[in-house]
């Protein structure tokens, strides 16, 4: 009897996923304290200080989505920057800081349509220190410059400039809390080099190659919230300082690009921002003393969070289906699953879709997939997934996989594992998978195919499949394959198109044909699968002593094979001894059968036989069996045994 077996879901969560799901609120009101200290420390006797001042640079501007509800403070705000002065003459530490209780919203500035790429002059009036290199930013290295204009070649579309790049680091580069990277900003041209760096690195880089583009582009520092076990333990928080980046979008504005959130083109709640600069390394404060004898010792800048109130979740903008290409696949057969994601909003948005999936299914290549999708658009993604070939034979296996969002939106299938289940190379799902996943058009195509799901050996199997265009473009040199018959086709808006094959049924076993449509719009392809069915048969070997002692328990063991690509229906074998009968029942035979019979040696002659009939079905019910003989002889060990022996012969001659 076959077992079933559902296997758990190993999910792997994005260390920007919060836990208790704040980012998917429409608000947040939160408290943040600002504390700083310095000493002046005396250098000689006699030293003296007429004044000291300090200048917080982190100041949480007011924007659309981000307000001052209160301020509390000593120091007076001016310039975006919170001022702190004594002139008391004391030598002394210092202490200052503020408390500001914000109001976060989920708002975004909405890029709603093109913006042609590259940038005018007349649309950079007034940016151009936006577009220079720095210390930190170096736009002008060449090989940040070859980089960019890689991923820039070819597009005319802003947003889709700006997306590859942020795309591209996220993708390439490592974030590593390590000694190099938190000790001090390093370079974007290093960042590249080495692929590795935190928040404010992977934002040096995406400015500095945006920058050499002539896109205007800025780095902002601030606060955010994170799960990230190791960022908790570096700062002992799950409010962290953090670093983003804004690019100017003409007659828009600052839009925000958070490259190590995933977050393309907004930036959450959780996120606080206090300042934006040119570069990342421009100071927290800014000291000043006017003193003799006097130094100053800066201390440490403290930020901490406290979340007064949560708004009301949001509804995402983002649908997710999810088709798998096969839902029941043999052991160790590869596997394609397809993501598809709608954009519900009149702007453009992005998203990071990530593949969760039991750890009996390997996910090949990067797990996570950064989509950009144009207003209302739809767009499909895929995984290959490969199930594990050490699975255990008795078991029908049942694997859910769950496709989720960077705001933890999510869509869950399954497919089945059974032994004797067709399977698909690595290399035929590579050949399944769509190429280039920008033809978006591809979702108003509909590829339709009627054929018989099994078929015997020796007939053949009829083909038919349609394309139907149901989207508002009429296409031109579709290439239409069934199989490997392809035609050259037109097809107008809401018209239909159909071809047919005939394959034979030469060898039994599974067969899979790729029907496909692909023009420069256009790339569609499914798999179709039947099995060709030989007549089933079943094999019986068997285990057994040539001789036994009388009066000493054996055993007869029993080997039932399927020996047909078909599986044998309904098997019955029977054995029949010296005065009994034994029966077992398969109702389906995919896998071998080891059956055991305990024989009394008590019932024992001279020389005897089993008799073992086997009779199975297949699928349309015409039966089949086979019947063979074994001989097993008997060896006493004393006139009482030979006796009973021959006893059992007389019983035996009329059981």
């Amino acid at each position: 009897m076959k077992k079933y077996l559902i296997i758990g879901l190993l999910l792997l969560i994005p260390f920007s996923l919060a836990e208790s799901d704040l980012y998917s609120m429409d608000s947040l009101e939160l408290q943040l304290n600002v504390d700083g200290s310095f000493e002046l420390m005396p250098t000689k006797s006699g030293a003296s200080v007429k004044e000291a001042s300090a200048n917080i640079l982190l100041y949480p501007q007011e924007s659309q989505r981000q307000k001052i509800i209160q301020w509390n403070s000593l120091g007076e705000v001016k310039d975006n920057m919170v001022s702190f002065l004594w002139n008391d003459g004391k030598i002394e530490k210092k202490e200052f800081g503020y408390t500001a209780d914000i109001e976060t919203q989920n708002k975004r500035l909405a890029v709603k349509e093109k913006f042609t790429f590259p940038l005018r002059t007349e649309d950079l009036e007034g940016l151009e220190q936006y577009l220079e290199p720095t210390e930190t930013i170096d736009s002008d290295h060449p090989a940040v410059i070859a980089k960019a204009a890689e991923l820039a070649e070819g597009e005319d579309d802003l947003f889709k400039v700006v997306f590859n790049l942020a795309s591209w680091v996220e993708e390439n580069i490592d974030y590593d809390l390590n000694t190099v990277t938190s000790a001090a900003s390093q370079k974007g041209s290093w960042v590249l080099e080495n692929r590795q760096g935190v928040c404010d690195e992977m934002t040096s880089l995406f400015v500095a190659m945006a920058r050499s583009l002539g896109i205007p582009a800025r780095f902002v520092s601030g606060i955010s919230y994170t799960n990230s076990q190791e960022v908790v333990d570096a700062v002992g928080s799950n409010w962290a300082g953090h670093g983003w980046a804004e690019v100017y979008f003409p007659d828009i504005g600052w839009v925000s690009f958070d490259v190590t959130f995933n977050q393309y083109g907004y930036i959450d709640v959780t996120h606080i921002k206090l300042r934006d600069s040119f570069d990342p390394t421009e100071p927290a404060i800014k000291y000043k003393w006017l003193a003799d004898g006097v130094e100053l010792q800066k201390g440490k800048l403290d930020l901490e969070v406290n979340i007064e109130k949560e708004g009301m979740p949001i509804t995402e903008e983002i649908l997710l289906e999810q088709e798998i290409l096969s839902h029941e696949v043999g052991f160790g057969s590869y596997n394609l699953i397809k993501g598809i994601v709608k954009n519900t909003a009149d702007y453009y948005t992005a998203t990071s879709l990530n593949l969760a999936a039991p750890k009996e299914v390997e996910v090949i290549g990067r797990n996570r997939r950064n989509i950009l999708l144009h207003p209302k658009e739809v767009r499909e993604t895929f995984w290959i997934v490969k199930l594990s070939d050490e699975l255990q034979s008795q078991y029908l296996y049942t694997f859910p996989i769950k496709i989720y969002s960077e705001k933890n939106r999510s869509i869950e299938d399954s497919f089945t594992a059974e032994e004797g289940k067709n399977t698909y190379s690595k290399d035929e799902i590579e050949e399944l998978t769509v190429q280039d996943e920008e033809k978006s058009y591809s979702r108003k195509i509909t590829l339709e195919c009627q054929y018989q799901k099994k078929i015997a050996a020796g007939s053949s199997n009829t083909i038919s499949c349609s394309i139907k265009n149901s989207g508002n473009t009429n296409l031109q040199d579709i290439a239409f394959c069934v199989g490997g018959v392809c035609e050259t086709i037109d097809l107008p808006i809401n018209q239909k198109s159909s071809s047919e094959i005939t394959l034979p049924g030469e060898e039994a076993g599974w067969e899979k044909i790729i029907v496909s449509a692909q023009n420069e719009l256009v790339e569609k392809k499914i798999s179709l699968e039947y099995a060709v069915l030989d007549n089933p048969k079943v094999k019986i070997e068997t285990i057994a002593p040539n001789k036994v002692d009388f009066g000493q328990q054996f055993d007869l063991q029993i080997r039932v094979e399927k020996s047909s690509f078909a599986p044998p229906q309904k098997v019955q074998v029977t054995v029949k001894g010296p005065r009994f009968s034994n029966e077992w029942k398969i109702e389906n035979l995919q896998n071998t059968e080891n059956l055991l019979l305990q024989v009394d040696g008590e019932i024992l002659s001279f020389s005897n036989t089993f008799t073992i009939t086997t009779s199975w079905e297949n699928e349309e019910g015409k039966s089949y069996s086979e019947r063979k003989e074994v001989t097993i002889a008997a060896v006493s060990n004393s006139f009482g045994e030979k006796l009973k022996m021959a006893s059992n012969w007389i019983l035996n001659l009329f059981s």
